[in-house]
Order: structure tokens, then sequence, then C-alpha cells
């Protein structure tokens, strides 16, 4: 198996794996969405509210906005050694305070770890009011997609690498073939099809259906090009990483059992 990454920016990335299969690559995906943790915000303790919003709207918000996440220095809560009661193991505290008037954004949220803190800061959670006030202390914690979707680590897709067959020599209608191309895939040189971007190429087969004759498209069955997208807790390298920990884990206990 071959890994080569394509392109990187922010927080997505995009790579080609090379000699492997659809089965392999989609349970790296299962797990990188769902079981791969993340920190987000379980618990919110409200000192003051007189917002238009009820404590548990506010709550939901909150939890849903995405926390930097530090895998080496928390635990989840049921593998802690405080079994859950709370600890700096296990949990990161954030606070907040603003009196309106004004916007209060996912960036006023001030946390006791530097390393835990609101990815994107300008987040709106409630508008206050004159003389409206907003108080509390929240607690995040690690957790995974499989348990709420606030701890979902990003997405990510997959697709057979594009395969394309055009057949030789000139072609009639050359120019309308590569126009239909959503993508810029095709281009013509001396009256015949040529493929001037394969990797761009997202297997939708406008090109086939137009001209069926001519070309043909399918995704090859061993090599992948993957796309990841963060949201940001953890990077597109990390979440792949963990996600291949995970996995190895996993199959060490089924050999374990199998045993």
């Amino acid at each position: 198996m071959k890994i080569n990454v394509m392109s990187q920016e922010d927080n997505k990335m995009k790579f080609l794996i090379e000699g492997t299969t659809p089965s392999f690559i989609n349970t790296i995906r299962r797990i990188s969405t769902v079981e791969v943790p993340t920190m987000a915000i379980e618990e919110v303790a409200f000192t003051k509210n007189s917002s238009v919003l009820y404590d548990e709207m506010l709550a939901l918000r909150l939890g849903l906005v995405p926390l930097s996440t530090d895998l080496k220095t928390y635990k989840k809560p049921a593998d802690c050694k405080c079994e859950g009661k709370g600890c700096n193991a296990c949990q990161a505290k954030l606070t907040l305070s603003a009196k309106g008037p004004c916007i209060v954004y996912s960036g006023e949220l001030k946390s006791k770890d530097p390393k835990v803190k609101p990815v994107i800061e300008d987040i709106p959670i409630v508008k206050l009011a004159e003389n409206q006030e907003l108080k509390l202390t929240a607690t995040a914690v690690l957790g995974t997609g499989k348990e709420h979707s606030k701890w979902t680590t990003g997405l990510m897709v997959f697709q057979g690498y594009p395969e394309i067959k055009i057949v030789s020599g000139k072609h009639k209608d050359a120019a309308e073939i590569a126009a239909v191309c959503p993508r810029k895939v095709l281009e013509v040189k001396d009256g015949a099809v040529k493929v001037a971007n394969l990797e761009a190429c997202n297997l939708c087969r406008a090109c086939q259906e137009k001209s069926p004759e001519v070309i043909t498209v399918n995704g090859s069955t061993e090599n992948f090009i993957v796309t990841m997208e963060s949201w940001g807790q953890l990077s597109p390298k990390e979440i792949l990483m963990e996600s291949i920990s995970i996995m190895t884990d996993k199959l060490k206990e089924f050999n374990k059992l199998i045993k």
C-alpha cells in the first residue's frame, strides 16, 4: 500500500491510497467520523441568564461549538482514574460572561486550558438586549461521534482513481465531448479528445453519456482518492493517524478473542 498526499490546506487534505480495497477505506472512513474522540461541551452551569433563550437552548448551542482537542492530555471520563467524577485529566472548564446590548460569540468562551478553546471564534451564541446578562461555566469532555454528533471530527469521502479510456484517432464532435465535462478534465488536441487533468475527474460520466462509443470512464477498485475535511478539533493528519491506531487496537482485540 502506498499513500501520497495530493493537496493539503487548513483543515482539508486530499491523498491517494494505492493497493487497497474499498472495504478497508470505508472502515477508516467510519472510524474517522464516529470513533475518533474530540472535545465538546457536555455540561453548562448557568449563574445568570436573562437572555431570550432558555438555558437548554444555550447549552445545545454551546455543545455544538468545535473545540481544539489535545488527545495526549485528556482521557474519556470512562477511562479516567477518577472514574468519571471529574478531574483535570478528563475535563476542561470554560467560562463566559457578557452583558448587553451585544451579540455573544463563541470566541468569548474563556478556557482555563489554552489547548482547549473554540476553533471558530465568530459563531453567534445569543443576542443580548439592554441590561440582559449571561454568565456560565461549561465543562468539556472527550466523546465520539457515535455518542453524539457534536463530537464528530468532520467528514471523509473517497472514490476510485479515475480510469479513462479514449478510442484513438480523431473524434467527431470532440469539442462538444470535452465541453460537457464540468471539471475540465478533457481537452481537444488535433481533433482528438485528450485527458488534461485526470485527478480532477469525479466519475460523473457526463462525457461517456455524451459519446459512449468514444470514451469510457470507470473508477479503480484498488487505488482511491480520499478527501478528509476536519471541523477543526483535530487536523486531518491527526484524525487519520488516530483512526489507524483505533483500528489496530480493534484488530488486536479481535485476535485475542479468536485465540
